[in-house]
């Protein structure tokens, strides 16, 4: 039987934060994670500022169509509950990556 030797097979790790390969890893078309967790924190920030806007014209009696107002809260809340979902998934998933022993 013939051994190999461990050395030799074993490349060095590259970093992730090193711009080539980050580039290299993520295709053109296909989104990094940063960018699709950006724009549902951009979403939620824009449902809100909505919501609070509607919430003033409720206030000032300024409002004709309550179910506009209704959708807009509906969007909010979906856009929240996705974000809390997003970031929990993503944070279980750092924690299982640190549980794997090496």
């Amino acid at each position: 039987m013939f051994v190999v030797p461990i050395s030799s097979s074993i490349s060095p790790v590259e970093s992730v934060f090193d711009k080539e390969t980050v580039s290299s890893v993520g295709s053109e078309d296909t989104p990094q994670f940063t960018d699709v967790f950006k724009d549902i924190f951009n979403e939620v920030q824009e449902t809100q500022a909505q919501t609070q806007i509607d919430a003033v014209k409720i206030m000032q009696g300024d409002v004709d169509d309550l179910h506009t107002i209704y959708n807009n809260m509906t969007k909010a809340a979906v856009a929240v509950e996705t974000f809390v979902s997003v970031k929990n998934a993503a944070i279980d998933a750092y924690n299982q990556i640190l549980q794997i022993s090496m």
